[in-house]
């Protein structure tokens, strides 16, 4: 039985960095709240290009809520980040980083739904 389960987890391992290979997305927790953008490019950047990076702020204090999204251009540069960075220390903390869901759907593709503008936008 724990080889079948050894097996299994095994699969959902190699299923899950398939589907991180198809979206390049990693999910970036335990982030020193003080830590900015060029940092984590900085990071990040020495496993290949990246297209997006976002660091949520807090609205009141102006700070980072401590986590973020990395976004690489090539989904197989994620998945060497994401093996080789998961679990080491930045910044003092204790990175913890996965694969994230699928970018949600950017503004360019809202503009084609006519609902979705603004109604500054309409006129």
């Amino acid at each position: 039985e724990a080889a079948a389960a050894a097996a299994a987890a095994g699969d959902e391992t190699a299923e899950a960095e398939e589907t991180l290979a198809d979206h390049g997305r990693l999910f970036v927790r335990n982030l020193a709240y003080h830590v900015t953008e060029a940092e984590l490019q900085a990071l990040f950047g020495a496993f290949g290009p990246l297209s997006e990076l976002h660091l949520p702020m807090d609205a009141q204090t102006r700070r980072g809520k401590g986590y973020g999204y990395v976004t690489f251009s090539l989904g197989e540069h994620a998945v060497r980040a994401l093996s080789a960075l998961d679990g080491t220390i930045f910044q003092g903390r204790l990175l913890h980083i996965m694969s994230s869901r699928p970018p949600p759907r950017s503004a360019r593709d809202d503009e084609t739904d006519i609902h979705s503008k603004s109604y500054k936008k309409k006129k």
